[in-house]
């Protein structure tokens, strides 16, 4: 794919942006992961902070979401963005609300927008200029004297890597404050369409979806209540999610063939995610995917995966 702008060739109007229908996704910059132990020397690279939010395009006139599903934000969230530019970023609530900000997202006229910030990384309209030449255009627009300042529209922060080891104390600050993770950009790297080795993500949990396909029961103080999501991952093979239901979620459990999130730190020798919990419905994914895990840390047999 090429690094052209991923935009939509219709004006803004007063009709609902959900009412428009997209053939295709937009072409946008994926990561791949970076592995804490062999991962590349990030030094001279940028870190920012992984928000645990909800990806968008905004493409001048509305924001689709990774499949290229229209979301429906309210005029007055749009009218604080120009029309003449893409921008790619997160919809996000805030650190450990990525359940709340999928709600508010894929409610169309929900009225809790105002809880909502568009956190900006990157601006796909100017994809071949070098990465620092396009954050100092967002910075130009949104920043703390941009044409364009609002407190809903943030510009994802970003700082020059010294070292790995600069790159694993800002993990674990983020971490302990209850973020996702960190995203690593290389130097005067340009917009590409694609899955590509210039971005990265860092994390020290992995994160995949599944389709549920049933429900267990609970007991204690959950009887009469769902227990656990029985889910059927990419590779064929089930298990169950209990941790990160809320009691709501218990009572009115996602509906079968929901694709969900669910995060786990390892997986067993059999390929079963440990301790996995639920983290949100994945409306932007239409299967189950698996987690890529390196294999110098997938286990090896044992008496317990027997």
């Amino acid at each position: 794919m090429s690094s052209g702008t991923p935009s939509r060739r219709s004006a803004r109007s007063s009709k609902p942006v959900s009412k428009t229908v997209y053939k295709q996704p937009p072409e946008l910059l994926l990561a791949h992961k970076w592995d804490l132990e062999t991962g590349t020397d990030p030094t001279g690279w940028w870190v920012s902070e992984k928000l645990d939010g909800v990806r968008a395009l905004y493409d001048g006139t509305g924001m689709l979401s990774r499949l290229g599903n229209p979301f429906s934000p309210p005029q007055w969230f749009l009218d604080k963005l120009p029309q003449d530019i893409n921008l790619d970023g997160e919809l996000f609530v805030g650190r450990g609300k990525f359940a709340e900000t999928i709600s508010i997202v894929k409610t169309v006229n929900s009225p809790n927008w105002s809880d909502i910030t568009f956190q900006i990384f990157d601006i796909p309209s100017s994809g071949s200029l070098p990465f620092e030449k396009r954050l100092s255009k967002l910075e130009s627009l949104f920043g703390e004297k941009g044409t364009h300042k609002d407190p809903q529209i943030k510009v994802v922060q970003n700082e020059k890597v010294k070292n790995k080891e600069h790159v694993l104390e800002r993990l674990k600050e983020v971490e302990t404050l209850g973020g996702e993770g960190l995203m690593l950009r290389k130097s005067k790297s340009v917009y590409e369409g694609r899955r590509s080795h210039s971005l990265l993500k860092v994390k020290t949990f992995y994160d995949a979806e599944a389709k549920i396909i049933g429900y267990e029961p609970g007991s204690g103080r959950h009887t009469g209540q769902t227990g656990s999501l029985r889910c059927v991952m990419e590779s064929g093979k089930v298990f169950t999610v209990g941790s990160g239901l809320t009691d709501e979620l218990r009572a009115r459990p996602p509906k079968k063939g929901t694709i969900i999130t669910y995060r786990f730190q390892e997986i067993t020798a059999s390929g079963m995610p440990r301790f996995p919990s639920y983290v949100g419905e994945a409306i932007d994914k239409t299967g189950p995917k698996d987690a890529e895990i390196p294999e110098h840390r997938k286990p090896q047999s044992s008496k317990d995966d027997a």
